[in-house]
């Protein structure tokens, strides 16, 4: 394996973890098969027009990267140059494409075009978000219910002439030298056709819906249990059971209720809360009416052809029944890409673990020869011990060694993967958020802490007491010389003002911003680590994981008045019964500065995100959060369009479940999660769902959240 491909292992941006699962793909879109590409929902489009045009972009980029630009020639043993497979938005527009420069294809689908809309509930309202996406597929797409929709998309079919083998499967594709043999099969069991289309390259668009989940009981493949409704007026007066909590079940519930079925909704949960507040408004008023049953903490047990018997607190219980709808979510065709050898972002192959290895030992190399700390093999003595001093030198105004360079490097880092970053994200707010991080790295925890402070003040690096707060550093507490007084004592003072005066001003009006706006660890983590973000643990037990974080906040009080007693103590009887330098910087300096901030938060980036130290040790961002708590008013709110296509918790960096309180229309601030206001939540979602504003009074205070807002920077 070349270096090459060892550092693409982890390098790139959209990734596998969040709320949906991925497969490994390059920017082009091609899967670690070669001449496999992905596209739609299953390669991160989960928005209909995104996907139409993410689809035609896709297959324009293969025509020009793996055809030259144009149509191949006829070969020998090819019947088209491309397969494409399924005939959802992305399908289409890849075909589209296709059909545009003249390269021959055919569309495989395995039901009918649109199927996933097709399924839709009747009469369902379907909208052509986001408003300012344009793609150059060219096919209509505007406001309207899904009757209407279909119609318009089968005849644009009709008028471009577009032909869907349908409905055919594809059961296999095997690759042999520079072609792929599709293996394709129309009908079921022995009867079915089967034929072989050998083709160049292959286009999946397949979407994420594989196998529908089932019951799991004794009669579950009777034909009364159902997977999807179309026409809840077909079942007025029936007894039906909905099982599900999620949205699909809800709206099920509702469609059925007012079509005049008799329904009874089951549900494992003890409440709603997958589903969108909307929906549970909805459904609520319904139980409340009589006309739906809910039953919670309950589970199908077995299912006849009259009957349904359940399992909940209460025991057993048997229900007349007609009709049953099973709409508990579907299965990732897991088993399907695995059989093409299509590898599953984050799974952790023997390449990857390599890379996260190595790249924890490089880091702990780096943070060694940088703190100068005699750890094996640096120590005295020991085979590396002498980079200690080959990074040593003389610029002419100081003596530097590698706590200089590696400020150097860290600075550098910080900027060439912000210049990355601001042309990923190309909106203003995120411009301003990695110009403002390149710029305090630049200048305020560099150039004036490393060249401008050394040529006119005694001690340097107690600069760092103002643009490093306190709890995060004690800069300004060590070589405290009280006897002397002015600017020995004027550090303490200084340092003091920006951690209980300045601190609690930036956080009323700013929340947390400074972890992604200024500070120097948020920075590196905003930068070389944006391509792990989508790797932060989740849960319960990641969310009291972050109370570390406060432990650390009282272990820093507890040394910092240590050193205030001790200095006092010598100030009174001249005395130095404690070096207090060296408790500060050997003691919390070791295990906070240099095992947690540094080595452990940032060697863990490609396995538990670029959040670690941040999230779940920092001191400071401890004391900002209680802050926030008590008295912020930055928070992001939420509309009421979200379509839950998860985007905003895949991409938070701090392991929150944004979609959860998008779809709760809850705020989202300091007294609810640890929300640093990055922003990045509002960049990816579709739907322009969710704002960052700054409200009228605390967060905490002011729970309400308006349906329209504005970004307030």
């Amino acid at each position: 394996m070349s270096l090459r491909d060892v550092l693409s292992i982890s390098f790139e941006f959209s990734s596998k973890i969040g709320t949906r699962q991925l497969p490994k793909l390059t920017p082009d879109y091609e899967s670690n098969v070669r001449g496999v590409y992905v596209v739609g929902d299953l390669a991160d489009a989960p928005v209909i027009k995104i996907a139409l045009g993410q689809g035609y972009d896709i297959a324009n980029r293969l025509v020009d990267k793996d055809f030259g630009g144009k149509a191949p020639e006829k070969q020998d043993g090819v019947d088209v140059d491309v397969c494409v497979v399924g005939a959802g938005p992305a399908g289409i527009g890849a075909a589209l494409a296709l059909m545009e420069r003249n390269v021959s294809f055919q569309l495989i689908e395995r039901e009918r075009p649109f199927n996933t809309i097709q399924n839709f509930p009747k009469h369902k309202h379907i909208f052509s978000e986001p408003k300012d996406f344009g793609h150059g597929a060219r096919f209509p797409f505007m406001d309207s219910i899904k009757e209407d929709l279909v119609a318009q998309w089968e005849k644009a079919l009709e008028d471009r002439r577009l032909v869907v083998h349908q409905p055919e499967d594809v059961t296999s594709v095997k690759k042999k030298g520079d072609v792929f043999e599709v293996e394709i099969s129309k009908g079921e069991g022995k009867t079915a056709e089967k034929r072989v289309l050998r083709v160049r390259r292959v286009i999946l668009a397949i979407g994420r819906r594989g196998k529908v989940r089932k019951l799991g009981v004794p009669g579950e493949d009777l034909d009364k249990v159902l997977y999807g409704l179309h026409d809840p007026d077909a079942y007025r007066d029936k007894h039906v059971c909905v099982v599900g909590g999620g949205d699909s079940a809800v709206e099920a519930a509702i469609s059925l209720a007012e079509g005049g079925a008799r329904v009874t909704i089951v549900y494992r949960g003890d409440d709603f809360i997958r589903a969108k507040l909307l929906n549970q408004e909805r459904i609520k008023k319904l139980i409340d009416a009589g006309k739906i049953t809910a039953l919670f903490k309950t589970n199908p047990k077995s299912v006849s052809e009259k009957t349904l018997v359940l399992k909940g607190p209460e025991g057993e219980r048997e229900l007349e029944n007609d009709v049953i709808f099973a709409l508990i979510g579907t299965e990732l065709p897991v088993a399907f890409l695995d059989k093409l050898g299509i590898r599953m972002e984050g799974a952790l192959t023997k390449e990857r673990l390599t890379f996260i290895t190595s790249f924890a030992l490089i880091t702990y190399a780096f943070y060694c020869i940088k703190a100068h700390r005699m750890l094996w093999p640096f120590g005295e003595g020991q085979p590396l011990h002498f980079l200690h001093d080959a990074v040593k030198a003389n610029l002419g105004f100081r003596f530097v060694d590698g706590s200089f360079w590696g400020t150097v490097i860290y600075s550098l880092m910080i900027t060439g993967f912000g210049i990355q970053a601001i042309r990923k994200y190309k909106s203003p707010i995120q411009t301003r958020r990695y110009t403002s991080l390149i710029v305090f790295q630049l200048i305020f925890l560099f150039g004036i802490p490393e060249l401008v402070a050394p040529l006119i003040i005694e001690q340097p690096w107690k600069v760092y007491a103002l643009t490093v707060p306190w709890p995060l550093s004690t800069w300004s507490l060590i070589h405290i010389d009280y006897q002397r007084g002015g600017l020995q004592v004027g550090w303490m003072i200084a340092g003091a003002s920006v951690a209980f005066i300045g601190m609690p001003l930036w956080v009323r009006y700013q929340g947390e911003r400074f972890c992604s706006w200024a500070c120097g660890c948020g920075g590196l983590a905003e930068t070389l680590g944006d391509r792990w973000r989508h790797l932060a643990p989740r849960g319960a037990t990641a969310k009291k994981t972050e109370l570390l974080g406060r432990l650390i906040l009282g272990a820093a009080a507890i040394t910092t008045l240590l050193i205030l007693m001790v200095d006092g103590f010598r100030f009174l009887t001249g005395q130095a019964w404690y070096d207090r330098k060296q408790f500060a910087q050997d003691w919390y300096g070791l295990i906070v500065d240099f095992w947690f901030a540094s080595v452990v938060g940032v060697a863990f980036y490609p396995y538990l995100g670029n959040r670690v130290w941040c999230r779940f040790l920092c001191p400071l961002r401890a004391y900002m959060e209680l802050l926030s708590k008590w008295f912020g008013k930055l928070r992001i709110v939420e509309s009421d369009k979200c379509i839950g296509c998860g985007e905003c918790t895949r991409f938070c960096q701090m392991g929150i479940p944004v979609q959860k309180f998008a779809q709760m229309r809850e705020p989202l601030a300091n007294h609810n999660s640890a929300c640093i206001q990055c922003g990045i939540c509002v960049e990816v979602c579709p739907m322009d769902v969710l704002t960052l504003e700054r409200g009228t009074q605390s967060a905490r205070a002011d729970a309400a959240a308006k349906k329209q807002l504005r970004i307030v920077t």
